[in-house]
């Protein structure tokens, strides 16, 4: 674990180190297109994509998320999964056991055309023989249906071919999409890994109005996701004491300048 946990560190110094060459371009997102093929998408809203389908995205700062904000941490340890997240939203922690182990993080639950939902399941079994796309076809549904309300036909903006990866042995398959419903725009991504009775399923999905993706790609899913690349941040260095590690701070010796 502490072996990953550098790799994660080194991925993202060497990240930055390669962004600082050309800072304008990195740090403007508006007029971006995706680098993995969807023209449906542009601006923060398809860096974010080609993120969520394993595309660096060309930050030269750690995106870090503003304040007021609140922290949480899972308590099953072995997820290391400890995060901020904005004021106005709220955490469910998801532990059932022998079952689906993550997060749900909302905003305006009791309102669908205001509604913010940033979900994260690094673990979820599936029993019986389901592949990969008929997985991915329910956590849409689910999503539409008991999260917004929404029973009727989704657009889909981006739907790359299924990447399938053998590990030794061990396969794992890949699906992700980009859609639209009613003024919700959500970006899904399913990873399965088959087991002897079932599946083993990662889950992550990061769901908005249209108008405000752009902003919330930035300033909560882009902080969060690098956030849970290194979560045990706050036992890094910290040397001007503002409770902000010296990796994350745009001003590391200035206390008053996070």
């Amino acid at each position: 674990m502490k072996a990953f946990k550098l790799y994660s560190l080194l991925a993202i110094i060497i990240l930055l180190a390669s962004c600082s060459s050309n800072d304008n371009d990195a740090v403007n997102f508006t007029n971006a297109t995706s680098q993995q093929g969807c023209p449906n998408v542009v601006g923060p809203t398809a860096v974010y994509w080609d993120y969520a389908n394993g595309i660096p995205a060309p930050f030269t700062a750690i995106p870090i998320m503003p304040e007021p904000k609140t922290r949480f941490t899972h308590s099953m340890p072995n997820l290391n999964m400890s995060f901020d997240f904005p004021q106005g939203y709220t955490v469910t922690e998801i532990a059932i056991q022998n079952s689906t182990f993550g997060v749900d993080l909302r905003r305006s639950e009791n309102d669908p055309q205001n509604k913010v939902l940033w979900r994260y399941y690094p673990i979820t079994l599936f029993s019986g023989s389901a592949n990969i796309d008929q997985v991915r076809a329910f956590v849409i549904n689910d999503l539409m249906t008991n999260e917004y309300g929404f029973n009727g036909t989704p657009i889909v903006d981006c739907a790359p071919p299924i990447q399938t990866v053998d590990f030794g042995g061990i396969t794992r398959t890949f699906s992700s999409r980009a859609i639209r419903f009613g003024n919700i725009r959500a970006i899904i991504w399913v990873a399965l890994v088959p087991m002897p009775f079932g599946s083993s399923v990662a889950i992550s999905i990061s769901a908005g109005p249209i108008n405000e993706f752009d902003n919330l790609a930035m300033n909560v899913f882009f902080p969060i996701s690098f956030e849970l690349l290194l979560p045990d941040r706050d036992a890094l260095s910290d040397r001007d004491g503002d409770g902000t590690p010296d990796i994350f701070d745009s001003q590391p010796d200035n206390p008053n300048v996070t």
